[in-house]
């Protein structure tokens, strides 16, 4: 059991400095969850990437290619589910950013009328700018979905592909 000094109380901090802080590490921690979803991305689309050029590269064995498709599609499984857990991380992790900014601008400016926009805030400033060839956005189909929708292809390829070559 660990005991509280008075300098680790609440009261130490002032709640400005407290506010401004926890706003902070809450922005490094979307941050960093960023950089493990795409490397995680990456790790799993270079043995996707694998695993198909051993399929379309491979000796002609017809016996090989239910193999790999088999694990192709398992690879894809996993890889979907972590970009699915990874798409839910990043929206917790931009509501508690969100939320964190709305205390901060509430502490800031009691009065303020307008929204503040926090860090990473994309729904209302997107409605600000207007589309075009060269930059566009659809939640839908939005980066971090694509996380999960990505792998989820692939896996019905790699499912489709197992049914095409066991139906021959």
């Amino acid at each position: 059991m660990s005991t509280v000094t008075p300098s680790e109380t609440p009261e130490a901090l002032p709640r400005r400095e407290f506010l401004l802080k926890d706003y902070e590490l809450k922005i490094q921690y979307l941050t960093e969850q960023f950089s493990r979803m795409w490397t995680r991305f990456n790790y799993f689309l270079t043995i996707e990437s694998a695993l198909v050029g051993g399929m379309l590269l491979g000796s002609g064995d017809i016996n090989i290619t239910p193999q790999l498709a088999t694990v192709g599609a398992s690879v894809s499984l996993i890889w979907y589910f972590m970009g699915a857990e990874d798409r839910f991380l990043v929206r917790v992790y931009r509501r508690q950013v969100e939320d964190a900014a709305a205390l901060v601008a509430h502490a800031e400016w009691p009065t303020l009328r307008e929204p503040y926009c926090a860090v990473g805030e994309i729904e209302n400033t997107s409605k600000k700018l207007k589309g075009n060839l060269s930059g566009w956005r659809k939640e839908p189909i939005s980066t971090t979905h694509l996380a999960a929708l990505i792998p989820l292809m692939a896996l019905c390829g790699w499912v489709a592909t197992v049914v095409i070559v066991l139906t021959r």
